[in-house]
This record gives structure tokens, sequence and C-alpha cells, in this order.
């Protein structure tokens, strides 16, 4: 099976990236919303952790979980320890329902997992602070003040970080389709014929 992970910084693209590789074939997964079932599957170890108010109706508060986590490298650092096992589990129980089918799956700090080094190739999506901030105050309806502690978190994060993992092919998007597109299809071209890591 043939395994693209896609990544870059939020609002890069990665959702409408991976929708564009669905209609090439490809089956994708969001990690985030796998992290979103894992928090709540963990929500009582993360309250424990992390202190009380962040449930609701016995469901963790994203909102508030993030207000804490994205203010504290320790807090997040820790909770990372405890839902990353759980992501790349539920992630390659994914893989394995369907192996025949080339898969995508798609996260900000897919480099934090080990499911990156699953990867034949990893697509680093780059656009300008100005066009993800952008998208991302359209797309989750906040008001800029409320986003600022995820982009500041984010700020080291580049395509060097997958180098010694998987092969990565950094790609713009700036809006442009077309070139979007072109791009995509020069990567397929590149990996045509690749049965996967786990055939080779």
């Amino acid at each position: 099976m043939l395994l693209i992970g896609i990544s870059g910084k939020t609002g890069s693209g990665k959702n409408y990236v991976a929708s564009l590789l669905e209609k090439r074939g490809f089956r994708s997964l969001d990690l985030d919303l796998v992290a979103h079932s894992v928090l709540d599957t963990l929500s009582d170890t993360i309250e424990k952790m992390l202190g009380p108010g962040l449930l609701i109706d016995g469901k963790i508060n994203r909102k508030e979980l993030g207000r804490l986590v994205f203010s504290d490298e320790k807090l997040l650092r820790d909770l990372e320890n405890i839902t990353y096992p759980e992501i790349e589990k539920e992630t390659r129980k994914w893989l394995a329902e369907d192996p025949d089918v080339p898969a995508v799956i798609h996260a900000v700090n897919l480099y934090k997992t080990s499911l990156v080094k699953d990867c034949d190739a990893v697509i680093w999506l780059k656009a300008s602070s100005f066009q993800r901030r952008r998208r991302v105050i359209s797309r989750d309806k906040r008001p800029w003040k409320e986003l600022k502690g995820r982009f500041r978190s984010q700020n080291g994060l580049n395509s060097k970080l997958f180098s010694q993992d998987a092969e990565v092919y950094s790609v713009r998007n700036s809006g442009n389709d077309a070139s979007l597109t072109a791009s995509l299809d020069r990567i397929l071209r590149r990996l045509e014929g690749l049965g996967g890591k786990n055939e080779r």
C-alpha cells in the first residue's frame, strides 16, 4: 500500500489537498479527528492531569484544552505523551482495514508520531502566514486572539523535521488550484510503481 503523509502549519490546506488525492483514488484520514476521539476516550485521565473544568457532558472541551496547552509547552508535551500512542494505534487499525488502497494521512504534528516512518512520502504544504490566518479565521469562525496561541506554537515547524524518515516534497498552496494540482500530479508520477514500504 502506498502511504502519503500530508503536513504543514494550521491553515496550509491539508484537508483540501487530501480531498484532491481522494479524487485520485486515495482514501484519507484526518488525524485531528482521530485525536478528538482519543481525547474523549481518555477524558478522565486528561482531566486528572490538567485539572477540573475540562469536561462538558463527559467530553473534552477542546477550546479550553487548546487555551491551556498552547500557552504551556510542558502541558502540551504531557498531553502528547498520553494521546499519541492511541492515535498511532487507531490510525494503524484504519490502514489495515483496506491495505490494497493507497492512503493519505494528515496532521500538523505528523512528524511527532511514529506514523511518519510508515509513509512513502510526505507532502509539506507551505502558505504565507497571512493566507493561513485568513483561512483559519474563516473556517473556525473564531477571533484571532483565540487562535494566535496555536499559530505561535507552530513557529518552528518546517519540512526538515521529516527529512530522516521519509521522502519530502514541499508544495506551495497559495490558492492557485492549477499550480497545486500540477504539483500533486508530478509527485504522484514520481511515486508511481511504489507498492509501499510494507511491500518492499
